[in-house]
């Protein structure tokens, strides 16, 4: 199999810091370490071994290559140490690497105590005669932490290192923007944005949003949709009450139940629709757009079923809108990451050519989710289309999401 050409070269748009509760303090600060208190009787429920190791006092595990392959969780070598993360980056050939929160996905679903989906609803029961007041406070606390962290940890290796910053939940379009605005002066190169809510309180495609849009676009920073924070999409949580998506075991993404499984890109997916529909990719072509661990199964229909509308009924109403296709755009603007360890990535090429921009590669380390030995196994299946194929999926499409950085004439480096 031909993959030396990969070695090093090879983008991972979905990896997190994943730190055991008892070391938050000590690596994020002292919201960090309340957070933890509160939420301990949840992450209790998780089971130990996941997230909780009250036992382990460092990132420490032996960085092999078949440890950085096979070992997950809290427990993984690099998990929440970003200097010892640079090196389990090299064992897998990784040039450059997106952080996604764990620690940080806390404090979001704090901040948003109603309305937060399943998730939120579980977490909830364990938060004794925390008011709503205080959780919202305490979430936002939390977020300008993991803020600060992702500062901190970029400045160890900007180019390698890519952390996501997150946005407390606007009050406007100007505190979402000045959010952005402070998060990106501070070398920050992509942001995560909760697609379950109307950003600032506007649709994603208003004219009110246009400055946000055009900000981030400016500066080549991509802005994600990531599992898990989807909050608010659902106003209630009965939806998934009922004997067959009783959670099997829990996480502070999904509750491993079909219910949850099936459903978590739908609000990606809606999020899409709006702002492809609305214009802004028109409106903002270079603006980057990934959706992360949300799978890639949805993708293909989305465009056929966008493109039909906008043939087939709305041609004329459109036309001052949209000057492209909306698969068009999708292709140009959007990535996503399919389940590696599930969907049948080479259908997806197969079956989407017109697509084949938007499949990207993912670990999701160290969470289990992302799988053991799964680059193998992913150059197994995607072999047989041809070196094209691998070039997009490990290489190419991912550069969209993970750009070079900018010389000092403000020209992309290689």
């Amino acid at each position: 199999m031909a993959t030396a050409p990969l070695l090093g070269r090879t983008l991972d748009v979905d990896g997190h810091e994943f730190a055991p509760p008892h070391l938050w303090g000590e690596i994020f600060g002292p919201v960090a370490a309340r957070l933890a208190e509160v939420c301990a009787p949840f992450i209790a429920a998780m089971g130990e071994d996941y997230i909780a190791r009250p036992g382990q006092a460092a990132d420490d595990a032996p960085m092999t290559a078949e440890n950085v392959w096979t070992l997950r969780h809290t427990g993984a070598p690099g998990a929440f140490d970003m200097r010892r993360r640079l090196e389990a980056m090299d064992l897998m050939g990784i040039r450059r690497q997106l952080i996604f929160p764990s620690y940080g996905l806390w404090g979001q679903i704090l901040a948003t105590p109603e309305g937060g989906g399943p998730i939120a609803a579980g977490m909830r029961q364990f938060l004794g005669n925390l008011s709503v007041e205080e959780s919202i406070a305490l979430g936002f606390a939390g977020t300008d932490e993991w803020n600060e962290w992702a500062v901190r940890t970029t400045a160890l290796d900007p180019d390698r290192l890519r952390p996501v910053g997150m946005f407390k939940t606007p009050r406007d379009p100007e505190d979402l923007i000045g959010q952005a605005r402070g998060l990106i002066d501070r070398g920050l190169r992509g942001l995560l944005i909760n697609t379950g809510m109307p950003p600032g309180g506007f649709s994603p495609a208003a004219a009110e949003l246009d400055p946000f849009w055009a900000l981030v676009a400016a500066h080549d920073v991509p802005v994600f949709a990531h599992v898990g924070s989807d909050l608010g999409l659902l106003a209630s949580s009965t939806w998934s009450e009922a004997p067959a998506f009783a959670p099997n075991k829990l996480s502070i993404e999904l509750g491993f139940e079909p219910y949850s499984m099936a459903s978590m890109h739908l609000s990606a997916e809606h999020f899409l629709m709006v702002i492809v529909l609305g214009g802004v990719f028109e409106r903002h072509p270079r603006l980057r757009f990934g959706a992360i661990e949300l799978g890639a199964h949805w993708l293909g229909p989305l465009a056929d079923y966008l493109d039909m509308w906008v043939e087939k009924v709305f041609a004329r109403r459109i036309k001052g809108t949209l000057s492209l296709k909306p698969s068009e755009y999708l292709a140009r603007n959007v990535r996503v990451t399919p389940h590696n360890i599930v969907e049948p990535v080479d259908r997806f090429f197969e079956r989407y050519p017109h697509l084949a921009t938007c499949y990207c590669y993912s670990t999701d380390y160290p969470h289990i989710e992302g799988g053991a030995h799964i680059k193998d196994k992913v150059l197994a299946m995607l072999a047989p289309l041809g070196p094209k194929r691998l070039e997009q999926y490990f290489a190419t499409n991912g550069e969209w999401l993970l750009p070079p950085l900018p010389n000092a004439n403000g020209e992309q480096t290689t």
